[in-house]
């Protein structure tokens, strides 16, 4: 079981250093939402039709979400995840992924659920669903696949790296 206190406080402490380092302010700089309840979750499962991926939800409960998560990628909570105009847009992402990027990808649009984009660029991670070929596997889209993940854990684990590198780079 992942520590999550102290994974998202690690985090926080590279967020911090990289606020330090963008002198000229490119990215936004936001702390973790407050996690969501029990309930919340409940009913965001009774609105999806399903259980959430138990990494994500246990996330979740720590941190409802996170604005500016990766550069301008804003990481989901609950209220995003429903009906919002971020899942919207999310949505409009992924239906403009080419049909051959996610054949290649090796998934089924419809066994995504976006879990993670920004407004300015066409970066999406989606988390693939309890009835896909690959349960709980997380993937960043732009266009083309970036990256894979086999979990949530390993992306929050990867996203602080890619986040550390970006303190390196604007130290450049």
């Amino acid at each position: 079981m992942m520590d999550w206190k102290d994974r998202i406080a690690a985090l926080i402490l590279v967020k911090q250093e990289l606020m330090r380092q963008d002198v000229e302010r490119i990215w936004p700089h936001h702390f973790p939402e407050v996690g969501a309840t029990e309930k919340s979750l409940q009913d965001l499962e009774e609105e999806l039709g399903y259980k959430l991926d138990f990494t994500y939800r246990s996330f979740l409960q720590h941190a409802n979400g996170w604005k500016g998560f990766y550069q301008t990628v804003d990481l989901f909570g609950t209220e995003q995840l429903k009906d919002s105009t971020k899942n919207v847009y999310a949505e409009r992402l992924l239906k403009a992924i080419d049909d051959l990027v996610l054949k290649e990808s090796c998934v089924i649009r419809s066994e995504l659920l976006p879990i993670a984009a920004t407004e300015y660029d066409k970066d999406l991670f989606v988390l693939c669903l309890p009835n896909s070929a690959k349960p709980g596997e997380i993937l960043w889209f732009a266009g083309e696949e970036i990256d894979r993940f086999e979990n949530f854990v390993e992306f929050f684990l990867a996203m602080t790296e890619y986040n550390r590198e970006e303190i390196l780079a604007l130290r450049g």
